[in-house]
C-alpha cells in the first residue's frame, strides 16, 4: 500500500472512529491514526478542516479564520443575530455560587429551576451554532436546533454520566441536537438529488424509447427497459406530470 492510500485508509478509520464516539475526538487521538506517517506539523491542520467538514470536533483544535469577500453570516442571519443578542440581553443571568444549587434542583426535575437554567445558558447557543454555520442551515435554524437540544439537556441533567459538569452536558446536547438536523438536511438533499437523477434517466428513457418504437410507450416497457418496479416508475411519472398511459 503506497503513502497515499495509507492516509486515506488511516483518515476512513479515524472517521468511523470518531462516529462511535460523538464526532469529538482529542488532538492526540487524531495524531495516533498517523504517528507511523510522519506527517509534518503543518499537515494536520489540513486534517482537522478535513474532519470539521464533517462535522467532527478535534477539542483543543482552533481552526484558522478563513478570510475573503464573503462574509460568515449573511445579512438575514446578521440581523437575527443582533435581535437574537438583543433578546438576551434581556435576560437576567445567575450568580456563579447560585448555579449549584440551581443545577441541582433542576436535576430533580423543579420547573422554575429549569427555566432559569435554560435562561442561563441560551446566550450560549449562537457561539455553538457558529461553528456548524454554512454547512446547510441558516444560522437561525441552527440556533433552533440548539435551543431545543438545550431544553433536552436541561430535562436530562439528572440521567448525565459521574464526573460530567453540567455545562459539558448541556453543551454535548446542543451539539448532538444540531448535528442531527443537518444530518436530516443532508439526507433530504441527497434524496432530492437521487429523484432528480431517476427522473432525467425516465425522461432520456421515454425519448429513446418513442423514437425506437414510433409510438407512446407504456410504464410496463419503461420498466423492462430500467430495470426499475412498475410501482416506481408510476411514482416517478406522477411527480415528473408525464401523461403516459398503460397498454390496453
Amino acid at each position: 500500500m503506497d503513502e497515499k492510500s495509507r492516509f486515506q485508509t488511516a483518515l476512513a478509520a479515524l472517521c468511523a472512529s470518531a462516529e462511535n464516539r460523538d464526532r469529538r475526538l482529542q488532538k492526540k487521538e487524531v495524531e495516533v491514526f498517523f504517528r507511523d506517517m510522519e506527517l509534518k506539523e503543518e499537515q494536520y491542520p489540513l486534517v482537522y478542516a478535513y474532519l470539521a467538514s464533517r462535522r467532527i470536533q478535534v477539542e483543543g483544535v482552533e481552526l484558522p479564520v478563513v478570510s475573503g469577500d464573503r462574509p460568515l453570516y449573511s445579512e438575514e442571519e446578521h440581523a437575527f443575530l443582533k435581535q437574537y443578542e438583543k433578546e438576551m440581553g434581556r435576560v437576567k443571568k445567575q450568580s456563579e455560587h447560585l448555579l449549584g444549587s440551581l443545577t441541582d434542583r433542576a436535576s430533580k426535575g423543579d420547573q422554575e429551576a429549569k427555566r432559569l437554567l435554560t435562561e442561563h445558558f441560551m446566550d450560549q447557543v449562537p457561539e455553538i451554532a457558529g461553528v456548524y454555520a454554512g454547512q446547510g442551515l441558516l444560522l437561525q435554524d441552527l440556533i433552533q436546533e440548539g435551543n431545543l437540544g438545550l431544553a433536552v439537556g436541561v430535562d436530562t441533567l439528572g440521567l448525565k454520566p459521574e464526573g460530567v459538569s453540567w455545562e459539558a452536558h448541556l453543551r454535548h446536547e446542543i451539539h448532538q441536537a444540531i448535528r442531527r438536523a443537518l444530518d436530516e438536511e443532508a439526507g433530504s438533499e441527497n434524496t432530492g438529488e437521487q429523484i432528480t437523477e431517476r427522473l432525467n434517466r425516465l425522461a432520456d428513457s421515454i425519448t429513446e424509447l418513442t423514437e425506437d418504437l414510433g409510438r407512446q410507450v407504456t410504464p410496463e416497457e419503461l420498466s423492462l427497459y430500467l430495470d426499475m418496479p412498475v410501482e416506481e416508475i408510476e411514482d416517478l411519472l406522477r411527480i415528473a406530470g408525464e401523461n403516459i398511459e398503460t397498454a390496453k
